[in-house]
């Protein structure tokens, strides 16, 4: 597709000029020929013309075969405009720009007490999980083009932090008030994923997607997390699990939290919850490991399909509509004429 050339943008009208052509012959092979046109005039068949028996004696004048050859090409001329009226002709302008993609995001952050545990090491020395999480939260905030992102909160219970939306500063201040037991100790996670699902909303024609981080620990709430789940996959919202926390022992802050038992990550739920949306699930074992994991989602996501490219298109169907109607004016004064002649 070349910038300043004409296309048809419904090409297959064009059948309908031959189809013209065709029913025209075979009308005019079965029907009387029209005095005025030279085309068929419908007469009925097993009638016969009447002529005078000294008929052969006039002398045909050419005038009028002449008129009537006007007539049929001011008749097809004007076919032809209005079929190529509606084979939309359209003059092809410059290339539009590609759209941005744009993704619903929503992140479910568990501040369950356990997120206070200091199991990662930046810069040498150990942090909570909620602080490298938040961390990591304001950097991806601040890099986003075109996503709207949520943010829901979880411990014993499920609450919206942030509504959908593009306002990255509203995003990163949010984020610096969230904290470990900021809605209770324990772990409500299906009820946060269900708010999830219902936060995302139904809107198809963008991509949604649902980040779930959390260490899963003992749930409580009142909806089991499977339950949850099956809501994202009926919704057709894949769920990213990211595990926060080490899986092991070797980590455990007994003598930095004293009476808080340590838990580690339990990565069967969390694989089994992405399994139910075709979504994955990733083990964030230290902080790289949790900035590629976000990474890694955010590929994963993008809209790889080559989309067709787009170009500015004029519409140029008038002329030719324009031009039938001239033609059939014409073609009416031109029998008028004849007509008032004759009398």
């Amino acid at each position: 597709m070349t910038t300043g050339g004409v296309q048809l943008a419904h090409a297959e009208w064009l059948w309908l000029l031959p189809v013209l052509i065709i029913a025209a012959l075979l009308w005019s092979y079965f029907a009387e020929p029209d005095d005025d046109t030279g085309l068929a005039s419908g007469a009925v068949p097993g009638r016969h013309r009447l002529s005078h028996p000294l008929l052969h004696l006039i002398t045909p004048v050419s005038a009028g075969r002449h008129r009537r050859l006007v007539l049929q090409v001011l008749m097809w001329i004007l076919l032809s405009a209005l079929v190529l009226a509606l084979s939309q002709p359209v003059r092809i302008g410059a290339q539009l720009s590609k759209p941005t993609h744009e993704r619903d995001i929503v992140f479910i952050v568990d501040t369950s007490l356990s997120m206070v545990l200091r199991d990662y090491v930046l810069n040498g020395q150990r942090i909570e999980r909620i602080s490298l999480l938040k961390n990591l939260l304001k950097q991806f905030v601040h890099n986003l083009k075109g996503e709207r992102i949520s943010i829901i909160v979880f411990g014993e219970t499920a609450n919206t932090l942030v509504p959908l939306t593009q306002d990255r500063h509203l995003l990163s201040n949010m984020i610096s008030r969230i904290s470990a037991g900021m809605v209770g100790r324990f772990n409500a996670l299906g009820d946060a994923i269900a708010l999830a699902v219902r936060e995302a909303g139904d809107e198809r024609q963008r991509s949604r997607i649902l980040v779930l981080f959390t260490d899963a620990g003992q749930h409580t709430g009142k909806i089991e997390p499977q339950a949850a789940t099956q809501l994202a996959a009926e919704a057709g919202l894949p769920l990213y699990t990211i595990a926060i926390g080490a899986t092991t022992l070797e980590a455990q802050e007994l003598r930095q939290h004293p009476g808080l038992l340590y838990q580690t990550v339990d990565m069967a739920l969390l694989e089994g919850l992405a399994q139910m949306t075709n979504g994955n699930s990733y083990q964030a074992g230290d902080s790289d490991a949790l900035e590629q994991a976000v990474a890694d989602i955010s590929r994963h996501e993008e809209n790889v399909a080559e989309q067709k490219v787009q170009y500015v298109q004029k519409p140029l169907y008038i002329w030719p509509l324009i031009s039938a109607l001239l033609l059939f004016s014409l073609y009416q004064l031109v029998r008028l004429l004849r007509s008032v002649r004759s009398t």
